[in-house]
C-alpha cells in the first residue's frame, strides 16, 4: 500500500519558471542578516539560491521550498504558505507527517 505524503513531480509545483520565482521571493522576504543568503526556518542554517549559485561554491546548503500546510492536507505553494527550508529539515517534516497518518 503506497500513502501519498502531498509531494509531487507534477504540474502542482508549477513551471521551471514559477519555481525560480518563488525561491528568488523567499531570498527577498526571508533575508537574513548575511546578505545573498537565508536562515532554514527550523534549524537556522544558511541556504543559497541554487539559481544564483549553480555550482555550490559556497559550501553551503541549497534552498528548498517547505509548504507551512502540506500538499496532503492541500496546502498550496502560494507565497502565503511558503517558507525556506534545508533539504534535511523538509524531508524531515514530511517523514513526520507519514509517521502520524499510520498510527
Amino acid at each position: 500500500m503506497t500513502v501519498a505524503r502531498g509531494t509531487t513531480n507534477g504540474n502542482v509545483r508549477g513551471s521551471v519558471y514559477t519555481r525560480r520565482a518563488r525561491r528568488a521571493w523567499l531570498m527577498v522576504a526571508y533575508a537574513s542578516d548575511i546578505l545573498g543568503l537565508v536562515r532554514c526556518y527550523r534549524c537556522g542554517r544558511l541556504l543559497f539560491n541554487p539559481d544564483d549559485h549553480p555550482d555550490d561554491v559556497l559550501d553551503l546548503t541549497p534552498l528548498t521550498v517547505d509548504r507551512i500546510i502540506p500538499g496532503c492536507q492541500g496546502g498550496t505553494y502560494r507565497r502565503t504558505n511558503i517558507r525556506p527550508a534545508c533539504g534535511t529539515c523538509n524531508s524531515e517534516t514530511g517523514g513526520g507527517l507519514r509517521k502520524r497518518a499510520h498510527r
